[in-house]
Order: C-alpha cells, then structure tokens, then sequence
C-alpha cells in the first residue's frame, strides 16, 4: 500500500462508503458520499483509492463519475475491506514495546506475539460479516 493509514478510522469509514453504495443504484460521486458521510471530499477519496486497488468498487472518472460496487454487497466480506485498509498491525501502536529498559526480550516477543494472535482474532471475526449484513432489510 502506497499511503500508509494513520488509524482504523479508515476502516469504519470505507465500511460506511460501501453500505451507501450497496445501498443506492447507479453511481455515487465522491462529493454526494462524502456528504451522506458527514465528511470530507479529500479524505474519502484517498480511501476509495484504496477500496479501487483492491477491486471492491470501481470508479467512473468525469463530470458524471463516481464509485459503484464490483461486487454484491453479500460477496463483500469485511475482511476484504479490513485487508485494504490495513498497511500495519491492528491497532496501530498497540502494544508498542520497544522499550529495552522496561521489557526483558522474552516479554516484548510475547506482546508481539499476542498482538498478532488479537489481529488473528479481528480478522477471523470480520470474515463472518459482509456489507449486506450491515445494511437494513
């Protein structure tokens, strides 16, 4: 990934941009989405960026652009979209244990190690979900 994301606010702002998508026909401009989204032009596109790349939606550049879903919104897992926002260990910083003088080595690799087993845990749980499962019957 070109650009690193700062934060999982990321993700949960993708998870909502797919949900508006799935949710409306045709093609959503990043301003109209931005706006349902309460949120800035500029920011949501360097998310959709993302989302592209990933082959999740797909964009129509022009006057008349916008983004639409490749795939139905069932085929959609969040995992896919954790996976496309991710460029470091969820959370960002959590247990950050470079420290030397507080933490033997073994400790530090033990923290790693959970760390890894707890994003091991995120990601098997958002393969359960699907962006139709957010969205209201």
């Amino acid at each position: 990934m070109s650009e690193n994301v700062t934060s999982v606010k990321w993700f949960g702002m993708a998870i909502q941009a797919l949900v508006v998508m799935a949710s409306n026909e045709g093609l959503c401009p990043s301003g109209q989405l931005a706006e349902k989204l309460n949120s800035k032009s500029v920011f949501l596109r360097k998310i959709l960026r993302h989302l592209v790349k990933e082959e999740l939606i797909q964009a129509k550049e022009g006057r008349d652009g916008g983004y639409y879903l490749v795939k139905k919104p069932e085929d959609i897992k969040l995992s896919d979209v954790y996976e496309a926002m991710r460029s470091e260990t969820f959370p960002k910083g959590f247990f950050d244990v470079e420290s030397k003088e507080c933490f033997a080595p073994c400790t530090r690799e033990s923290m790693g190690e959970l760390r890894d087993e707890m994003e091991s845990w995120v990601v098997s749980g958002l393969e359960q979900k699907t962006i139709k499962d957010l969205m209201k019957s």
